[in-house]
């Protein structure tokens, strides 16, 4: 009940504050039209840097209520016309309705992404699949960090927090990862682990998320083995804007009465605040967020307090420079596995009361130039420091500090050739009980170009040098090309094709780790790890016949050399080692349908997955066949509805040896099935006073259905939240 007491102080707060605000509000009203002056229903009008704003009716009118004084940026979109931003909007006493023109366009043609070469390019022209997704998700769903919303992106896959894009990483016990995250370009794994922090992700400045699917080994180097998912934060609002969110939740009783560990109700409770605003030439953006959840397993609880700043400061029209710091503080349980599906709330005897306490600490810093109009370089440096301590029978620690250093050039020579290049130095220390304490150091060069042949072919070539090493292991050098065509039959059909290698190299946990891992198992080192190589080819299309509907379809295989991968030795020991052959193939189906322009849409992804250990010739671990998600979401008015339901059929191999004689580290560990979960969300907009909220509610896993992402480990049970978010 203390979350819940604390849910209400905060809410009352919020609505007791805002008795005070200023009443110098009005509404920004408007009409949007076609190039033929026929009004645009269900336009999409947002306030920059807010997740608030307001949709076209039939008449194309449109009003987002009592909004302060001010100047501001606003957005326009609507499927099928090109976004339009206008900037610099004087919002005072005697504001006119604004009259906007569309131009016709599809918006997921006309799509920005900055990811696939490193510079601003349609999504239309790129040679790779890939996917934007906004942050309205956030809202909607209640997600607190990051990995939650990738659970629902079609060929994208999270296993206790570990992603994975199209099975390029089955489950590695949270060392290494064979995606690339960055911030702005920035990667944030750790330098000893090589995981990903998603709580270090400021979600309340995320602009859009942009993943593209596949090796990008060739402009991102050793992590990008997988593919890349690339957070692009908000630009500072032009005049002070405060965000402020509050929720709590509570999980709903287990399916079985032996399952109840607890008498009380297990609830969450989380507040972030942000504010941000502009003076002259500085915009900054700067806030702090809480976090507590009490889980629905034993000593599974988390408590979190993290703070985000970001700075942009404009030298001049030509020069920028921008920091970004963040800080995560965390106090957790440790639940590894449980005690048996009799108690699979529970924890084994041995991980009772094993709790990790850990802070982390981002800073990094972008410089960009232009030096004319066809040429402009940037410069980044990061430093991320990350700490952590296991409390148990015996004391973990681990301390690595990570920095890197990156310049890219951008020559755009004509209209049709652009030349991206870079180099990168990075360094990790690491000081640990668990893996010694050893060094990790990586150069690179890379370049990449495109050519356009002319208005319907596009191609991409790219090549990359790493080299790398790890303390005592020989250094290793890798060159990784690239290639892609695109192709536009027409306006409604693209299609692309690319042909990529691809390149990691083991990080200091995988290779040096040598920890107990319970039950008289040990995780051991193999200083003989080597790294892994991959050839990929993918060839996909897009088709969209009518404005409202559009469909995405790819083939793609990849073949690894030296794959690593966690393994249960001879000795009854846990050791990372290298499969000489596996092969990844499969199909990307996704469809989106707008239905009813602004008030209903639909879409679906499927994916079919082959994911073989060449060598044993069975299938690799931890790799559903098929997966299916599909989203429906209806907006009448001021109300919001979504529903959301993911499928992936029966995983064929797991860790088998650990679930048997003579190990028998995971009792019941065997027991899995195919997977069924379906989320409902139910939002609300309205006014109090002179200020705008939203509510939502939301209930996730709505049929309490019990599945493992991990063996050992029962996903999430049903819970329900209501959040509360508003802004002055």
């Amino acid at each position: 009940m203390n979350n819940i007491m604390k849910y209400i102080f905060f809410a009352a707060i919020i609505l007791l504050s805002y008795n005070f605000l200023s009443a110098q509000n009005k509404n920004i009203t408007g009409f949007i039209f076609d190039k033929d002056n026929q009004p645009l229903n269900g336009a999409n009008v947002i306030i920059s840097g807010t997740n608030f704003g307001a949709a076209s009716d039939i008449n194309g009118y449109f009003e987002i209520k009592n909004i302060p004084f001010g100047i501001y940026d606003l957005e326009i979109s609507v499927i099928g016309f090109k976004k339009e931003k206008i900037r610099n909007i004087k919002f005072y006493e005697l504001f006119e309705p604004l009259r906007i023109t569309l131009r016709p366009e599809s918006v997921e043609t006309d799509q920005i992404i900055v990811s696939a070469g490193k510079y601003e390019q349609r999504i239309s022209d790129i040679t790779v699949s890939s996917v934007v997704i906004g942050p309205e998700i956030f809202s909607k769903k209640n997600i607190v960090q990051l990995d939650e919303a990738l659970r629902y992106v079609p060929g994208v896959s999270v296993a206790l927090e570990q992603v994975s894009i199209r099975g390029s990483s089955g489950y590695s016990k949270g060392a290494g990862t064979r995606v690339f995250v960055a911030v702005d370009g920035i990667p944030i794994y750790t330098g000893d682990t090589g995981e990903i922090v998603w709580e270090m992700v400021p979600i309340t400045d995320v602009e859009r998320i942009e993943i593209i699917k596949g090796p990008a080994s060739s402009l991102y180097g050793s992590t990008a083995i997988g593919g890349v998912i690339n957070i692009i934060t908000k630009k500072a609002a032009s005049e002070p804007v405060t965000y402020i969110k509050t929720f709590a939740g509570v999980y709903d009783d287990p399916s079985y009465d032996e399952w109840k560990w607890n008498k009380s109700k297990r609830t969450f409770f989380g507040v972030e605040a942000v504010h941000s605003s502009r003076l002259n030439n500085l915009g900054y953006t700067f806030s702090i967020k809480r976090f507590d959840n009490d889980s629905y397993r034993e000593n599974d609880f988390k408590k979190r307090l993290s703070g985000y700043l970001k700075l942009d400061y404009d030298i001049d029209v030509n020069k920028s420079i921008t920091f970004i710091g963040n800080y995560l503080d965390m106090n957790r349980g440790n639940f590894i596995y449980w005690k048996d599906s009799r108690n699979a709330l529970i924890p084994k005897d041995s991980d009772r009361d094993q709790t990790v306490k850990s802070d982390r600490q981002f800073a990094s810093l972008i410089y960009k130039q232009k030096f004319s109009d066809t040429f402009s370089g940037e410069f980044k440096s990061s430093y991320y420091r990350s700490n952590f301590e296991g409390i148990g029978i015996e004391l973990t620690t681990a301390t690595s500090n990570l920095f890197r250093n990156e310049l890219i050039t951008t020559s755009k020579i004509n209209d049709k050739f652009v030349i991206v290049s870079g180099v990168e130095v990075s360094y990790a220390d690491v000081k640990s009980n668990l893996f010694s304490s050893p060094y990790f150091l990586s150069a690179s060069a890379y370049v990449h170009s495109e050519y356009k042949f002319s208005d319907k072919i596009n191609s991409t070539l790219g090549l990359r040098y790493d080299f790398i090493k790890l303390d005592t292991l020989a250094g290793a050098n890798a060159l990784t090309p690239r290639a892609g065509l695109n192709y536009k039959y027409s306006d409604e059909l693209i299609f692309r094709t690319s042909f990529a290698t691809g390149f990691r190299a083991p990080t200091p946990a995988e290779v040096f780790t040598s920890a107990d891992a319970g039950s008289g198992i040990m995780v051991v080192e193999n200083p003989n790890l080597d790294y892994e190589t991959s050839l990929s080819f993918e060839i996909g299309a897009i088709y969209q016949p009518i404005n409202f509907i559009k469909f995405d379809a790819a083939f793609f295989n990849t073949d690894y050399n030296n794959f690593i991968e966690p393994l249960l030795t001879s000795e009854g020991n846990i050791q990372f080692v290298n499969l000489p052959k596996a092969r990844i193939q499969g199909v990307d189906f996704t469809t989106d349908l707008i239905l009813i322009p602004g008030l209903l849409n639909f879409s679906v992804g499927y994916n079919y997955l082959w994911a073989r250990d060449i060598n044993n010739n069975k299938a690799m671990k931890y790799r559903p066949r098929n997966t299916v998600y599909s989203s429906l979401e209806f907006t009448p008015y001021s109300f919001e509805f979504r529903t959301d339901l993911r499928y992936w059929s029966k995983v064929e191999e797991i860790d088998f040896n650990l679930t048997k004689p003579p190990i028998n580290l995971i009792a019941d560990g065997e027991n899995r099935a195919e997977v069924i979960v379906v989320d409902l969300s139910i939002g609300y907009n309205f006014v109090i006073g002179a200020s705008p909220f939203k509510i939502y509610l939301n209930g996730k896993n709505i049929f309490n259905y019990n599945y493992v992402e991990f063996i050992g480990n029962l996903s999430p049970i049903r819970n329900f939240s209501l959040s509360l978010e508003t802004y002055f």
